[in-house]
Parts: C-alpha cells; structure tokens; sequence
C-alpha cells in the first residue's frame, strides 16, 4: 500500500490488514507533515531508500555533483524496492494517483498476474478545474496550462481502468472515470483513533457545559471556505450566542483530536462534495457530530443512498450558519446525532471492517451493490472551491479550448450541465453547445 499517505487512511487500512491476518506492507516515500502515525519499517532497504530520497531532496543545486549521485542513489534503491515489491505482494493498492514510475509500470503488475486497486480520496477522478486543491495551488498558471494538465489527467485515468482491477471513487467526484468504480463511502474510511478514549461518560460530555466548543481544523483555508465559516461564526456571536470558537491549522494529528474530545462538535468544511470525510470521521469515532456544507447536499445523499450516507448534519452552503445555529440551541440533537455519527462508523469503519472490504474488493467478491456507473453523475460544482469560482474556471476552460477540453464528450449530458452551469444566458449556452 501507499505510496502516498492520505490523511492517516493507509497506516489505518495496514492496522485493520493486521487485525484480521492479512499480511501487508505499507510504504510512504515521504513522511506526512501532520505525522499521522505511519507505520515504522524495519526493512533495511525501504528505511535506505526514503533516507536517500530525503538527503537528495535536501542536497541544494549549488552542490550538484553529490545532488546528482544522491539522485542516482536514490533511483537505484527505488528500482530495488519495486523489484521487492513485486515479488512479495500479491495485490498493489495505491492511494490518490500514486505509483512506482508515473503508471507505466502497471502493465508489468499485470503481467505478473498481480491485483491492482487504485483509490480516489476526491480531486483524483474530479476535474481539476473544478477542485479547489488545484485551483488553490495553481493560481498562476495559463489556461494552456489548465487545458493540458486536465488532458493528462483524463488521460491517467484512462491508463489506470485500463490496468487496474477496481479504481474506488464516488458518485458526486468521479466526472473524469469512464469505467464502473466502488464507491469510496460504502468501502468506508478506517480512521479510527488509536490511543484516546472513544467514549466518554454522558455527565462529562460537553454538551453539557454552559458555553458550547466548536472546532475547525483547515488544512487549506480557500478550499475549506474558512472565510465564510468564520462570518458564520462572528454572525452568531453578534446575534448573543455564547461559543467558544478553535480553529486549529497546521498541527499534528494527535493535537487535533485531543482538541476534538474537548468540543461540542466539528465545522468540518462548506464546500464538500461528502456527508462524512476524514476530520468529521475521526470525530464520528469520539462521538462528536460535524457540520458539513456542500452545494448539493440532496443530490448527494440520493447519489449514496440512504444506507450509505453517513450521519452528519450535511447541508448546503447557504444554511451553514443556520446549521451551526441548529447545534448550538439543540443540546439533546447534538449528542444523539454524534452518538449516530459514532454507531455507524463503529459498526462500518473501523480498520478492520474496512480491511475486510477491501480483501473482498481484492478478492473479486464485492456485491454490485458496492459499484456505480460514473455516467450518472450530475455534480458540476466539484469540491472545495465557492461557486462562482467553479463557474469561472470552467468558462476559461471552455473559452481556452471548446468544450471538448472540459474532458467530458464521454458523458455528453453532463458536459451539456456544465456548460449549462457555466454560463448565464441561454443564447451563450446554445453558442458553446452548438460551436
């Protein structure tokens, strides 16, 4: 597993693997910054291959002749650790987009006979243009640049179904899939806290204080919607409610659900494109419910369903103050809906559970009930950005290269909906349509 960690999600699959007596290896290239307690190897070549990968990345230009051998060194333990890899490993999973060599080596794993599992956490299957990461990340570059980099991302995609034996997404982010996927929510998110208590008495619960704790935690303040969630906030707070207010950013793991187990609930993020992804997981699994905006909170849970949709108080955008509102008057609501949240993740999302999903997945004996048609989405604000800028991007994109760059003629309605939503007047929608 890996090669990349995702929030905590792969060290958490490798402990449910172990659980239940599967064997695994999970390996990382590079350690994650929020320290999510990634699993220790003791294989010497591994341990020299991420030592010789960070002491080339750290080697400055000025000294090239030893940046230069260190890359090579570097180059050499990674071409050994894949050869290791594949002797070993009967089945490859791999996490948002990673891989050994750019892809290219997935025909050789299939030539090996080996199973390939490739898994989305979101902005993978999701149009760039419409994935406010990028969008954040990427403020300057061209729309030559926009247009080319979604074209190598379809075209990724492309090479992945074509070699892989399950790619895992979801419904509402899977616009550049082609191929039946298994959906991310019903193979479920194995975050389950290691080391903290997972229950708490109800006296000492904090819905029963007397100033109710809310807790944000952005790892990127654009595509979290920070601004507006903290306008929310301030709102409340100017109409007389009394909160305490944290907002955390930056900090390990282990600090932030320390500060989740002191808090009334969660404001995961206000452009989400899932009722229950990971922050609101973690806090599912200490009992405490999450406020979770979206631009399409309906359309979302019919996507799922209803069996699949996780407990949260997911709502649209506009009602996140209402929503936040709703938490802070109902003190009964609040620890029933975070008592829900923690009964579903318990009874569906522990490591284990989750291990057990995959093995099937591995296996080839996942039910159909667990895979969609990626045909059906009509999601067209994507995730983590606000909806005018969704709106922008994909003009600029339309207007850069036609419609065809938007990568979606494999799905002509929902090219025909972005377009549609792109675009105010209907004489400019006929215009791209009919160009």
């Amino acid at each position: 597993m890996g090669l990349i960690e995702i929030g905590g999600y792969y060290s958490s699959l490798k402990r449910g693997f172990d659980e239940i007596g599967v064997e695994s290896s999970l390996v990382t290239i590079v350690d994650h910054p929020f320290k999510y307690g990634g699993v220790e190897t003791s294989n010497r070549l591994i341990r020299w291959m991420k030592r010789a990968g960070a002491k080339s990345a750290a080697t400055p230009a000025s000294r090239l002749p030893l940046k230069i051998w260190r890359a090579f060194l570097f180059r050499l333990l990674f071409f050994a650790f894949f050869i290791w890899a594949l002797l070993k490993h009967d089945a490859f999973i791999f996490g948002q987009m990673s891989s050994f060599y750019n892809h290219r080596e997935l025909p050789i794993l299939k030539l090996f006979g080996k199973k390939i599992v490739h898994v989305c956490h979101g902005g993978d299957t999701r149009p760039p243009y419409v994935c406010g990461a990028f969008v954040s990340a990427h403020e300057d570059w061209s729309i030559e640049k926009w247009i080319e980099f979604t074209r190598q991302r379809k075209k990724t995609i492309k090479t992945i179904e074509r070699y892989a034996d399950v790619f895992i997404s979801d419904l509402p982010f899977a616009q550049l899939a082609e191929k039946p996927c298994a959906s991310f929510i019903r193979v479920g998110i194995p975050l389950r806290p290691n080391n903290i208590p997972l229950r708490t008495d109800v006296a000492d619960h904090p819905a029963a204080a007397a100033v109710p704790r809310i807790i944000h935690c952005p790892s990127d303040l654009f595509v979290k919607g920070t601004d507006r969630i903290r306008a929310a906030i301030n709102s409340l707070q100017a109409k007389g409610y009394q909160l305490e207010y944290v907002e955390i950013s930056g900090q390990p793991n282990q600090v932030v659900l320390e500060e989740i187990t002191k808090s009334d609930f969660v404001i995961d993020q206000l452009y989400s494109d899932s009722p229950m992804a990971g922050l609101p997981t973690e806090a599912a699994f200490l009992g405490k419910p999450s406020v979770v905006g979206s631009y399409a909170p309906d359309m979302i849970r019919d996507a799922l369903g209803s069996e699949a949709t996780p407990p949260s108080l997911f709502c649209h955008v506009d009602e996140i103050e209402k929503a936040i509102e709703t938490l802070l008057l109902d003190k009964e609501f609040r620890v029933e809906l975070g008592e829900r949240a923690r009964c579903y993740v318990e009874n569906n999302w522990t490591p284990a559970k989750v291990a057990e999903r995959f093995l099937r997945i591995i296996e080839g004996t996942a039910p159909d009930s667990w895979f969609f048609d990626p045909r059906a989405c009509r999601h067209v604000h994507g995730g983590g950005l606000p909806e005018e800028r969704a709106r922008q991007m994909i003009r600029n994109i339309i207007e850069g290269g036609g419609r065809e760059a938007l990568q979606l003629s494999d799905k002509p309605e929902l090219e025909a909906l972005f377009v549609e939503f792109a675009y105010s007047s209907t004489e400019e929608i006929e215009f791209v349509l009919n160009a």
